[in-house]
């Protein structure tokens, strides 16, 4: 089986190494991927009893926080080793853990690199969050006997089909893993139709429901907002989406003049893009690193340029539009701001996110819109009524208090691998 999936592998990589160059993509650390570790960092792994966390990006780093945080309280003889894919998921989980903490690339999944990993590592347990499976890796772990462990799983329809198409090798990978926490009963049964045992399936919910909202960490009176003025942020935008909001936005400021907007694009490295779009419509653009530095605001738009702080921001907000939604598909975690009791709207294209919007919805918790027209019809109602936003923002908040308890029950699943 390592031969043949080496091979796929192989043929895999030709193709995307040029659309890693292309798309600027390739970064220095990615030879970590081939198991070129700095001598101080092989030096930590060898010094502790490890337990591997592994997170592909940003939400998945987020959504597995409470359980890391649990993981040390209950379990301190153990150090966490917590690996990524992408480099903004590499950036906020070194932003987000304690300096006891080992962040690192994961492998690339060729047999040989994945054997070193896991012998320089030596895991007592290897935890992955949501959906990632990766054949040679998670057979060599369970041929050395080391537990796996998936975590706030979840099998959107995309990768569902994608895993049904290869069956071949994920139904063998599947039976090698100890346990399985899955989201929804959905996710459950998905993942048992690839191939899981029926026995090692649990569903626990969301970790991201108990990922409890941050304190304000940012005031108006810091960023130079007035006490008079309401802030609509929109979050996580990706390509047209800001387009989308500016129009709206240039469309209401005449009859809501007290209105400000925040815009914090998914990747920061589009801001001077989305510098250019705001002032092409005429207003004035602000990076919120500027605003950090002291400089002041003048009643422009914030063009959030930073990793990390988009939660910290939420407590601000008035009116949330989560992106991700009208334009690229997928959507994003709608859940950060309404723990906050924050009114959210979002466009229709939440295919990864579906069972969480159906549960908001189902409590007329949130607002999803069907194109720019929509967005501009459904905003503009909310700020004629203030009532109303209130209303949609102590739902929101409802739900969340209504669904957590998924890192306690994650825990009490995990803790059958380790010694307190």
């Amino acid at each position: 089986m390592f031969i043949l999936y080496d091979l796929l592998y192989l043929l895999f990589c030709f193709a995307y190494v040029p659309y890693l160059v292309i798309k600027q993509k390739w970064h220095p650390h990615f030879f970590m991927r081939m198991g070129f570790l700095p001598e101080n960092l092989l030096q930590r792994l060898q010094q502790q009893q490890n337990i591997w966390v592994h997170a592909v990006s940003v939400g998945e780093v987020l959504a597995v926080k409470g359980v890391i945080k649990q993981i040390r309280r209950k379990f301190p003889r153990y150090r966490m080793v917590i690996s990524t894919v992408t480099q903004t998921g590499y950036v906020i989980a070194q932003s987000n853990f304690s300096p006891s903490e080992t962040v690192i690339y994961a492998p690339l999944d060729f047999s040989f690199i994945a054997r070193k990993f896991i012998n320089m590592i030596k895991p007592k347990l290897y935890i992955t969050a949501e959906t990632e499976i990766w054949p040679n890796l998670l057979t060599l772990l369970s041929a050395a006997h080391i537990p796996v462990a998936q975590i706030n799983g979840r099998i959107s329809d995309k990768s569902f089909g994608g895993y049904r198409r290869v069956g071949f090798l994920t139904r063998r990978v599947l039976k090698a893993m100890s346990v399985f926490c899955m989201q929804t009963q959905s996710d459950a049964q998905r993942i048992i139709t690839l191939g899981a045992s029926q026995d090692n399936v649990q569903v626990v919910g969301n970790l991201k429901f108990d990922d409890a909202p941050l304190a304000d960490e940012f005031r108006f009176e810091k960023l130079g907002f007035q006490d008079n003025e309401r802030v609509w942020i929109a979050g996580s935008t990706h390509g047209g989406e800001e387009d989308i909001v500016l129009d709206v936005y240039k469309k209401l400021q005449p009859e809501f003049k007290d209105l400000r907007l925040i815009l914090a694009p998914r990747h920061p490295e589009r801001t001077a893009e989305i510098l250019r779009l705001v002032e092409q419509r005429g207003f004035t653009a602000i990076k919120f690193s500027e605003l950090r530095k002291g400089k002041s605001l003048d009643q422009g738009i914030i063009v959030v340029d930073t990793m990390g702080h988009l939660k910290a921001l939420y407590p601000l907000a008035h009116l949330v539009f989560v992106g991700k939604s009208l334009t690229v598909g997928g959507g994003h975690n709608i859940i950060e701001p309404a723990g906050l009791a924050k009114p959210i709207v979002f466009g229709p294209r939440m295919d990864n996110f579906k069972d969480i919007v159906r549960i908001f919805m189902e409590r007329k918790a949130v607002i999803q819109v069907e194109d720019e027209t929509d967005l501009l019809v459904r905003v503009r109602e909310l700020l004629k009524s203030p009532e109303k936003m209130n209303q949609l923002g102590q739902r929101a908040k409802e739900v969340v208090l209504g669904n957590r308890g998924a890192v306690e029950k994650t825990i009490d699943i995990l803790s059958k691998f380790l010694k307190e």
